[in-house]
């Protein structure tokens, strides 16, 4: 009985010790499991805040891929300015042209040394570029603010001025091969190396042969410019969501889509940034803040090329339809050129049939179809406001005989800029003498004002 007993209670026991086992392995499982979800979600987490990174990264990329391409075209835009104004001051006899020309040297240098900066380089080619464009705008300052005070030009100004119109060329073929060298290696101005190909393109700068001509002048090194005020933006701020809408409605005749923010811009004109595609290719838009006007529009420079120019009048109404659609209404064209299969043309708003040059809109079209690949309101966004004009003093034909060039249309009137901060009414004409050249006569005084020369280059045809 005794060992049944027994038996019966190792059984007893046995069996007690069975649901003590399920409980943990139960307790066990449980845990393992926990610890699985943890660290789901902190898989999660992590990759959620990789993403965001990239994201960020990707939009700050953009956003500076636009900052560089806005600065470089800015430097390429002005570059020949520097030379052509310093030639122009050794044909002119007025000493108000030539104060206005050297006025016009100082900004140009002034605007490149800030865009050349954008770069960050510490070549020793880029920072000799900058001293000389720095050097150039202080000494062209000078020479202005001594004909202000009934000083004149002597001959070693003007030599040097010549020879410093001799390194203008320099800097110009410079920053013309950039663009070749970037396309030869397939990169853009963002892209690593890039840097490493803008820095060679100014390697003759820093060859031991190439001398500068002293400079001796009063005054500091280098001056900023003032913030100027911008008349032609109205209305209340925009949100970037409003901005997005404003894109699409804005390049609505270019079927844009993928609208994804850039980033923002805090220059003279503040501007949310954009990128969009247009048939699938990336472009960058600029909007700004206050009013939401479209500032600029830029195509990425590997779009396909045309072989085959259509006519330019199509170009230019393909053009006054694209200012139309983006808000820019009375506008006329009043410049027009072709090169490498692309079309840029200038428009400019029109008042009481007087062509109003400091409200200047440029609109790049794509020959082949006729596709809007750049734009920009820079000027517009600056200066148009609603004037006074008055009516001119002296006639047409007064005017007509200031000009001492055959003239070989009719001239009109227009509204020019004067030194970024005046505007004077003047009578355009159109002259030919090796060259053409476009004179302008002060419509109230019957002085010469100002003088453009038509050049032809790799750049196409323009004026400067």
């Amino acid at each position: 009985m005794k060992n049944k007993d027994k038996k019966q209670e190792t059984k007893q026991v046995e069996k007690k010790k069975k649901p003590t086992s399920k409980v943990v392995k139960t307790a066990v499982l449980g845990t393992v499991l926990g610890l699985f979800s943890c660290a789901i979600v902190g898989l999660s987490v992590a990759l959620y805040y990789a993403q965001t990174s990239v994201n960020t990264h990707e939009a700050y990329q953009r956003q500076m891929d636009a900052v560089y391409q806005r600065a470089y075209y800015d430097l390429l835009d002005g570059a020949s300015d520097l030379g052509i104004n310093l030639r122009k001051i050794s044909v002119s006899n007025s000493k108000s042209m030539q104060q206005s020309l050297l006025y016009e040297v100082y900004n140009a240098a002034e605007l490149a040394s800030g865009n050349l900066a954008t770069f960050k380089s510490n070549d020793d080619g880029v920072l000799k570029a900058q001293k000389f464009v720095n050097q150039l705008g202080d000494y062209s300052h000078t020479l202005a603010m001594g004909l202000a005070n009934g000083k004149e030009l002597s001959g070693e100004d003007r030599q040097r001025l010549f020879k410093m119109g001799e390194i203008a060329d320099v800097y110009q073929k410079s920053l013309e091969s950039v663009q070749k060298n970037l396309d030869d290696a397939n990169l853009a101005l963002t892209d690593e190396g890039a840097l490493d190909v803008f820095v060679q393109s100014f390697s003759s700068f820093s060859e031991p042969s190439f001398e500068y001509p002293e400079m001796i002048y009063d005054g500091p090194f280098s001056s900023a410019l003032e913030n100027r005020e911008t008349k032609g933006l109205v209305g209340d701020e925009i949100t970037k969501e409003q901005g997005t809408e404003i894109v699409k409605a804005k390049l609505a005749t270019l079927n844009p889509a993928d609208v994804e923010f850039a980033g923002e811009a805090d220059g003279d004109i503040k501007t949310f940034d954009y990128t969009v595609k247009i048939n699938g290719e990336p472009a960058y838009v600029q909007i700004a803040r206050k009013g939401g006007m479209l500032i600029s529009f830029n195509a990425r420079a590997d779009l396909q090329r045309a072989a085959i120019v259509e006519a330019s009048e199509t170009c230019q109404q393909r053009a006054l339809e694209f200012a139309k659609a983006a808000g820019f209404n009375d506008m006329a064209v009043v410049w027009s050129s072709s090169s490498d299969g692309e079309c840029v043309i200038n428009l400019a708003p029109m008042q009481n049939n007087i062509v109003l040059y400091p409200d200047l809109v440029k609109v790049k079209v794509r020959e082949s179809d006729n596709t809007v690949i750049g734009f920009d309101s820079t000027h517009y966004a600056f200066n148009h406001c609603a004037r006074n004009l008055d009516q001119p003093a002296i006639s047409l034909e007064e005017a007509t005989k200031v000009v001492s060039l055959p003239s070989v249309r009719d001239g009109r009137l227009t509204l020019i800029p004067i030194r970024e901060t005046s505007e004077v009414l003047a009578y355009e004409f159109e002259c030919h003498q090796n060259g053409t050249y476009y004179i302008y006569i002060d419509a109230r005084t019957g002085e010469e004002v100002n003088i453009l020369y038509v050049i032809e280059d790799s750049l196409g045809q323009r004026t400067a």
